[in-house]
């Protein structure tokens, strides 16, 4: 996955929910993303709010968000809630606060991002412009009811800045496995391939754990976080 797609998901989205943390402390709040190119994702905050300073002290944010709603709809046939096919995106990463001097001569340049920033500040003397430079994430598209597709879920995980990710989903050890199939039947996210030994398809794993219940010979590992 490119940042290109990363920021359409998240210029889909709209705000996002972003974690900091004051000492031992989480805090978040809701951001508008202003943008992303190639170096990252931009957000604007000003220098006399909490916000500024714990990412002044501790660079490491998350951020979250949810399309089209994290809202329930109903229930379906089984009198479970019901969701709307949508997706959300997560991502951790390291941000930096860009210099005036950059904001300014990639305004010039011509990048939207930055003549933003610019016209904020304008506006707002304390605002200053953050680049999430480093991270990685998931974007968890979701069809529980499969009414686009034949599974429920495809996860992409992406990484940027040098960093890297783990894949999603649990995992079947081959030299413990017997094929007997019961995690095959157990799964509801048709996640699990047969053969020889039976393999869990990372990408459409929710991480239930149904699988790891019914397995007789213990050949299922747990997921890697990100």
């Amino acid at each position: 996955m490119m940042l290109r797609d990363i920021h359409a998901a998240i210029e889909k989205i709209g705000c996002l929910t972003f974690t900091t943390l004051d000492g031992d402390t989480m805090h978040s709040r809701i951001v508008s993303v202003c943008g992303g190119d190639e170096e990252g994702i931009y957000f604007l905050t000003m220098d006399v709010k909490p916000f500024y300073r714990q990412m002044k002290a501790n660079p490491h944010v998350a951020l979250c968000g949810i399309y089209p709603s994290g809202r329930k709809e109903g229930k379906n046939k089984a009198g479970q809630p019901y969701f709307r096919p949508g997706f959300f995106l997560r991502l951790t990463g390291e941000v930096r606060e860009v210099p005036e001097e950059e904001v300014r001569a990639r305004a010039e340049a011509g990048s939207e991002p930055h003549r933003y920033a610019l016209e904020d500040a304008a506006r707002y003397p304390s605002m200053k412009l953050f680049c999430v430079f480093r991270g990685k994430g998931e974007i968890f598209d979701y069809d529980f009811e499969m009414e686009n597709r034949d599974h429920k879920l495809l996860r992409t995980r992406f990484a940027f800045g040098g960093d890297t990710v783990h894949g999603a989903g649990m995992h079947i050890d081959p030299e413990k496995c017997i094929a007997c199939g019961e995690c095959f039947e157990v799964c509801t996210f048709k996640a699990v391939e047969p053969g020889d030994a039976y393999r869990i398809l990372g990408e459409r794993c929710d991480e239930c754990g149904s699988c790891i219940q019914v397995c007789p010979q213990e050949a299922i590992g747990l997921s890697k976080t990100l």
